[in-house]
Formats: structure tokens, C-alpha cells, sequence
């Protein structure tokens, strides 16, 4: 029988160091795909907002100097226009500053003297040749061609109704006077229908004086839109024209 060496020895292999699974370096704070995502995204925000601010500053711009420039053309019409009207009605009475112009304010006094059979401080002729100037000053107003000077020149639609309705009714508020002023004179002369006579003249009158008062009201809203507001009125006795052209 063979025997089987003793000398020789099977060799142990030697465990393996066991293996270490690779470890996921993670990337730089700021290379990160969110992070990159959110620093766009505010970049973003900061352009649009800075085209914005542009945008609204241009914007701002343009307007103020749309608003300049319509203005301009604005006070260049309501300059022609201030000649007209406020001319006018200067021939008839007192124009002082934004307050009602006093026009023709000795005809209400005459009505009243008479209707209580006092001395109305003014004759018939006085009367007669005061309408005449109520009338010419109607007249004027009427001759001024308004459209043709306030249109394109910077007012809007509802503003051109508006101005367009202001001298016909100071106009009519006019010659609402003047018919005041000869009823009173022939009321004078005709005694036996003063009553009557002055009854109208009182209609006319009052109706006059408010178309004026509401005329000029109007006119003044428009100027001061203009950026030309009527100065203030002066103080009492500080001088003027006269109230009534019947003295």
C-alpha cells in the first residue's frame, strides 16, 4: 500500500481585504443642477425687472412730454380765447380775476328801485345805450371762431363740448341783459305797464346774470386745466372798472 507523504500541506489561501464600494463625490455647492436653476431664475427676475424699470422710466418720459407739449398748445388756445372773452366782457362791466364778472349789475338795481317806486339812479337813455353795449359785446363773442382755436390743440373730446358750450351761453346771458335793460327803460317811460314791463325785465335779468355766472365758471375750469388760472380777486376798493356802464 502506498502511503501518502506527510511533507507536503495544502497552502491556505489568504482572505481578500473585502472590497470597498465607490463613494459618489458630490459636486460643488454652486455647480449643482438646483442650485444653477435657481441662480438663472433669479437672473432672470433681475433682467425683467431692470427692463421694466427701463421700460417704465421711457414710458414715463414720453408721457410727461406728451403732457408738456399738450399743455403748451393748450394755454396757446385759452390765450387767443382770453382775449376774446374776457375783452368782452370788460366793455360791460368788471372782470376780476376767477371771481363772477360784474356785468350790468346797475339794470337789477334799477329793477328793484323802480318796483318799489324809488329813483332807479339811471334813465331810459342810460338803459337804451347799455344794451346797445351788451348786445355789441354779444356780438364779439359771437364772431370768434372758438372751434378753430381750441381744436388740436390738446383737449379732449369732452373738454371741446364743454368749451364749446361757454360762449354761446355767456353770449346768451348777454343779450338776456340787454333785453333787461331796454324792458326797464321802456318802463320807465311807460308807466302804466311797469308792472308788467319789469316783471320781464326781472326774468331776463336773472337769467342772464346766472348763464354768465355758470359761462364763467366753465371758462375758468378750462384755464386752470391750462395751467392758467385766473388770478385772485382783488380786495374790495382796491379799483376797477365799473360795475354798470349806466352812470
Amino acid at each position: 500500500m502506498a502511503i501518502k507523504g506527510k511533507g507536503k500541506t495544502k497552502s491556505r489561501q489568504v482572505s481578500r481585504a473585502p472590497r470597498h464600494e465607490p463613494v459618489a463625490v458630490k459636486k460643488p455647492f454652486a455647480q449643482r443642477g438646483w442650485v444653477r436653476g435657481l441662480v438663472l431664475f433669479m437672473c432672470g427676475v433681475l433682467a425683467l425687472s431692470v427692463t421694466w424699470w427701463a421700460y417704465a422710466g421711457i414710458d414715463k418720459q414720453r408721457n410727461a412730454s406728451k403732457a408738456a407739449d399738450a399743455q403748451a398748445q393748450q394755454q396757446a388756445a385759452v390765450s387767443a380765447w382770453k382775449v376774446n372773452i374776457e375783452g368782452a366782457l370788460s366793455s360791460v362791466g368788471q372782470v376780476q380775476g376767477g371771481a363772477t364778472p360784474q356785468i350790468a349789475t346797475d339794470v337789477g338795481t334799477a329793477i328793484t328801485d323802480l318796483g318799489k317806486g324809488t329813483d332807479a339812479g339811471v334813465t331810459a337813455d342810460q338803459l337804451t345805450s347799455e344794451a346797445d353795449k351788451l348786445e355789441t359785446a354779444a356780438k364779439t363773442l359771437a364772431g370768434f371762431k372758438l372751434t378753430d382755436t381750441i381744436v388740436n390743440h390738446g383737449f379732449d373730446q369732452t373738454q371741446t363740448d364743454l368749451i364749446t358750450t361757454i360762449q354761446p351761453e355767456v353770449e346768451s346771458g348777454l343779450r338776456s341783459l340787454a333785453v333787461a335793460a331796454r324792458l326797464t327803460a321802456l318802463a320807465m317811460q311807460d308807466p302804466a305797464n311797469a308792472d308788467e314791463l319789469l316783471a320781464e325785465a326781472k326774468t331776463a335779468n336773472a337769467s342772464g346774470q346766472d348763464l354768465i355766472e355758470r359761462g364763467w365758471s366753465s371758462y375758468t375750469n378750462i384755464a386752470t386745466l391750462a395751467g392758467m388760472p385766473p388770478p385772485l380777486p382783488q380786495p374790495a376798493g382796491a379799483g376797477g372798472l365799473p360795475q354798470g356802464l349806466g352812470g
